[in-house]
């Protein structure tokens, strides 16, 4: 006996929720009962890509073939009686959720039509995709009809591929919105600080890659808890927010020339903030910073002004500096820092206070390595209290020479390194690398080691070595995917020039090959 289409439709609908779309429409096919609860289920998702099953070409060109017009006419009305069934049965929609690629606006009636359908229906959250090809996107991009913004259910409003465009005289009526997302829309400054001020219970606010912005202004948001901004495709020309309430903000412009101002000093609250991009200086850290006194999460990358990182707070807890490719020195006074992340090509300066904290390093080397290299390495790693985890990208395109490390057998000892990994992306001589793992090997020790190889043209080869170290057992794996090498090769470089700090520790080697 089926005890479970018994329950009621509420049940049902939630056990719905947890399956992907194409498993939800299959329950249709169990009984009656099941097509009435699909038929009432109040979250509505189409989305053409995964329905389709085309390629990508045949989606985004403007010469789809007729069976491809064919299938989306199909698809449409399917959505159309979809949406049609539901509200018949008068219900307020939770959500609606539609994903469409089109190869041109021919059927944009029909967008209008559902959009103005679901919000008679009183839907909740609305997430509207439409893709174009090429410059229709971006030059003649889906107009969104005016009534989404006179929505007063609409709690959430997600907006992807389309231009917003209202009449002055227009009134916005959004009075329950709490989450405004929009990508690759188009809208300007002004219709922004309209909707901002209408709506004043909203609590996060994303724009991704829209243009039409020039001075974005957030104001007078009392509930506002999280801001973010991406931007690769218009220049803005300041980025200003003042919300006391305000705990996360993002901000990020991949356009190196792209360089507004940005203000968000008044929101005193803020426990998290990312930076990305020209606009990120020294000056604007050491104003900022100080500014946030519970802010505990702070990230900075791809920045390719900046130079030197100077920070001084007791609250930060969390801490990443990754892709500044011209970062000479790091200054940080962090007592309270439990984790610090740190990626570049250069080994900084560095003046650290963060007695607490676990690093992550990764560094990304291209022919830049000799003996300076490492001693700037080992002061570097033995300013980490913590170091967990040392992951170094290695370009060896030219022939390194062997390292005179005899001059520095005299240094401290090796610096322990709990996991290191080693990727390698070079096809250069087995001694090469072999005279890199003696300057890697002479400076730290780690107790755990991963090496690899990218280069997937070669006979993949792996090596396993068990090594006993003073503080215990430790896997130390090898994966050459692109040095042809033999069990013997392997042990001739363990018991000679390869691991110069190594070999008096080794006791004991096993080799598998292939």
């Amino acid at each position: 006996m089926d005890h479970i289409s018994r329950f009621p439709d509420g049940v049902l609908h939630h056990i719905l929720s947890f399956l992907p779309t194409k498993d939800a429409l299959r329950t249709s096919i169990l009984s009656k009962r099941w097509k009435l609860v699909l038929d009432t289920y109040p979250i509505l998702d189409f989305s053409w890509g995964d329905c389709a099953g085309q390629s990508s070409d045949a989606m985004y060109s403007e010469n789809a073939s007729d069976e491809y017009r064919q299938m989306l006419t199909k698809f449409m009305n399917y959505v159309d009686t979809s949406i049609f069934r539901f509200c018949k049965y008068k219900l307020s929609m939770q959500k609606f959720k539609l994903f469409l690629v089109l190869p041109d606006l021919e059927l944009s009636s029909h967008l209008d039509k559902w959009v103005q359908k679901v919000i008679e229906n009183g839907v909740k959250e609305v997430d509207f995709g439409i893709d174009l090809p090429g410059y229709l996107h971006f030059k003649k991009p889906y107009n969104m009809p005016d009534a989404i913004f006179a929505a007063k259910s609409v709690t959430v409003l997600k907006l992807f591929g389309c231009n917003v465009k209202l009449e002055e005289s227009f009134c916005i009526k959004l009075h329950s919105l709490q989450k405004l997302a929009l990508k690759e829309v188009h809208m300007d400054d002004h219709l922004l600080r309209r909707i901002v001020t209408c709506c004043p219970l909203i609590e996060d606010i994303s724009l991704r890659f829209c243009w039409g912005f020039k001075k974005i202004q957030v104001f007078e948001l009392l509930r506002l808890k999280k801001f973010e901004i991406y931007s690769h495709l218009s220049k803005p020309e300041s980025v200003e927010i003042k919300s006391p309430s305000l705990e996360s903000f993002h901000c990020s412009f991949t356009v190196r020339s792209v360089k507004p101002i940005v203000s968000v000093a008044a929101c005193q609250g803020l426990k998290s903030l990312i930076l990305s991009g020209s606009f990120v200086t020294e000056l604007l850290l050491q104003d900022l910073v100080p500014k946030f006194h519970v802010l505990e999460s702070l990230r900075v990358g791809d920045c390719p002004v900046l130079k030197k990182v100077k920070i001084s707070s007791w609250r930060l807890k969390s801490l990443e500096i990754h892709s500044c490719e011209n970062i000479m020195d790091i200054e940080i006074n962090t007592p309270n820092l439990l984790s610090c992340k740190y990626c570049g090509s250069v080994v900084p300066v560095s003046l650290i206070n963060a007695p607490s904290c676990h690093w992550q390093v990764e560094f990304s080397l291209m022919n830049t390595l000799d003996i300076l290299w490492y001693m700037t390495l080992k002061e570097f790693l033995a300013k980490l209290n913590q170091l967990v985890y040392l992951h170094i990208y290695v370009y060896l395109t030219a022939i390194m020479s062997s390292l005179n490390l005899e001059d520095l057998s005299n240094d401290a000892s090796p610096y322990v390194v709990d996991n290191v990994v080693l990727t390698v992306y070079s096809a250069s001589p087995i001694m090469t690398y072999a005279n890199f793992m003696d300057g890697l090997f002479f400076f730290s020790r780690p107790k755990n080691l991963f090496i690899r190889s990218t280069d997937e043209q070669k006979r993949y080869v792996e090596v396993c070595v068990l090594c006993y170290l003073p503080n215990g057992d430790a896997c130390v794996t090898f994966s050459f995917d692109g040095y042809i090498l033999v069990s013997s090769d392997v042990l001739n470089c363990l018991n000679g020039s390869i691991f110069v700090g190594f070999r008096k520790e080794l006791c004991h080697a096993a080799t598998i090959g292939k």
